[in-house]
């Protein structure tokens, strides 16, 4: 079986000591949360795929900046490879969007590194890093292994 292809990008924004992240209902697993992020659409570039994602899910724009990280997602059907950019917060409120709760989102939010403990997070990187070291201008891109995800 041959597997379904999608380029994704995702916006990693910190405001002061914390990051913007949307929690989603889990399945089997409970629920977890992520930098906001998606696919992107036929006729826009990661850049504009990240301002849109993040808005769309969480009411804030932002400024790509630089690439962080990049995950490749395998499925039983489909093949994602995901760009992770460190992004600016330039203006907006939270607010709870319709596309998000369409998409499975239960909260967005400001969350400190203190409040995540114990819950599941992703990019991993963002538990096994540093978060001051990630903002650094001296951070490398990572290309994290292949993980098998659930979508």
């Amino acid at each position: 079986m041959t597997k379904s292809h999608r380029i994704a990008a995702g916006g990693i924004v910190f405001k002061g000591e914390k990051l913007l992240l949307v929690r989603y209902r889990g399945s089997e697993k409970g629920s977890y949360f992520v930098c906001p992020g998606g696919r992107l659409e036929d006729d826009e570039n990661i850049l504009q795929a990240i301002i849109r994602e993040v808005n769309e899910e969480t009411g804030i724009q932002v400024e790509p900046k630089r690439v962080i990280a990049i995950e490749d997602l395998v499925s039983d059907r489909t093949k994602m490879i995901k760009v992770w950019m460190l992004c600016d917060f330039k203006a907006g409120d939270l607010q709870a969007t319709l596309e998000a709760e369409k998409e499975g989102i239960v909260e967005v939010g400001w969350f400190s590194k203190e409040q995540l403990l114990g819950e599941v997070l992703f990019p991993e990187i963002l538990v096994e890093n540093d978060w001051n070291k990630i903002q650094s201008e001296s951070w490398q891109v990572i290309c994290l292994p292949s993980t098998h995800a659930d979508f």
